[in-house]
């Protein structure tokens, strides 16, 4: 069975194509065909203005075409297509949605934050595998408008939260110098602590396996690792110990946006949102006490595409 999955997130829009071999969309078994991304930048300015820019709609409904295409050229048999924090926010939300789905001539659903997390700790555990089941997990999505958190244990999903930030909006809202100054970094990590103390407040005070999903965090996997070119095979499931992470997040918010841009596998779009990233991932660090953090390459899209195959077994039983 194969399918394909279209993550339009707020800063850029992703594609899988998978196979889902046997008859469980949502077993252990799941090839991956294809991936790819763009960056889009859909949540600029929504924290300012409340509403998505309209080119920048326009670009994302290219962008979910062209994967469209890509995806059916390959085979996929059900694409879902489904937009998160910049379009659940927006006023022009519903609208964006539509005009995307009549681009793209899919139809582009707006996951509720519960589904959101839902499918990403549900996907992140699965692609980790038995060194996670048994345990009390944290998983985190820090994307560009929102920061999904969930607890659970194996694959039974607790708590979750939607915090109503992540790295594009962040960095709108901080707003700091480059490099920032001392004291501009010292409020913002105070920032970052209070808001998830606040928002996790009603999270395990610590946690044996902490593990994240999004650009930033396989920034700082690919860079512990030395690569030069991304590789997410082998990035998926890197434990990163504590220590290494904090410095590394370090050596990333002092940097200038020209130094980051330079560093290894930072990619386009990334660099100048990446810093206040890295200090979210420092502070859920501190806020759980975890010993590390492990890096998933298998995030949202990866839910989507099980998702995808969950329907198309349903269609095709005339469920």
């Amino acid at each position: 069975m194969r399918v394909g999955a279209i993550d339009i997130g707020s800063n850029s829009v992703r594609l899988l194509v998978a196979d889902l071999p046997g008859g469980d969309p949502w077993g252990a078994d799941m090839e991956t065909v294809a991936r790819a991304g763009e960056a889009c930048r859909l949540g600029k300015g929504l924290h300012e203005t409340g509403k998505v820019d309209d080119e920048l709609v326009g670009r994302a409904g290219v962008i979910v075409a062209e994967f469209l295409r890509r995806a059916r050229s390959l085979g996929a048999r059900h694409v879902v297509a489904a937009a998160t924090a910049a379009l659940r926010r927006a006023t022009n939300g519903a609208a964006a949605a539509e005009h995307i789905s009549e681009v793209a001539s899919v139809p582009v659903r707006i996951l509720s934050e519960a589904d959101e997390a839902r499918l990403v700790y549900r996907a992140v555990v699965i692609g980790l595998g038995q060194s996670v089941r048994g345990s009390q997990s944290v998983v985190f999505d820090l994307g560009g408008g929102s920061t999904e958190v969930a607890s659970g244990v194996g694959e039974r999903l607790g708590r979750w939260t939607s915090l109503p930030f992540g790295a594009v909006t962040l960095t709108e809202h901080l707003r700091t110098g480059d490099p920032p100054s001392e004291p501009e970094l010292a409020s913002s990590r105070q920032w970052v602590r209070e808001e998830l103390m606040r928002g996790c407040a009603s999270f395990p005070e610590r946690v044996a396996v902490l593990a994240g999903v999004g650009g930033t965090i396989t920034v700082l996997a690919a860079l512990e690792a030395g690569m030069n070119t991304y590789d997410p095979t082998l990035l998926e499931g890197a434990y990163m110990p504590r220590e290494r992470v904090l410095a590394l997040v370090d050596r990333i918010v002092r940097a200038t946006h020209d130094e980051r841009r330079a560093m290894p596998v930072m990619g386009e779009g990334r660099a100048d949102i990446v810093g206040t990233g890295a200090l979210v991932v420092e502070g859920l660090l501190e806020r759980f006490q975890a010993p590390g953090l492990i890096c998933s390459t298998q995030g949202l899209r990866y839910g989507l595409a099980r998702l995808a195959g969950e329907e198309w077994r349903a269609l095709q039983s005339g469920a």
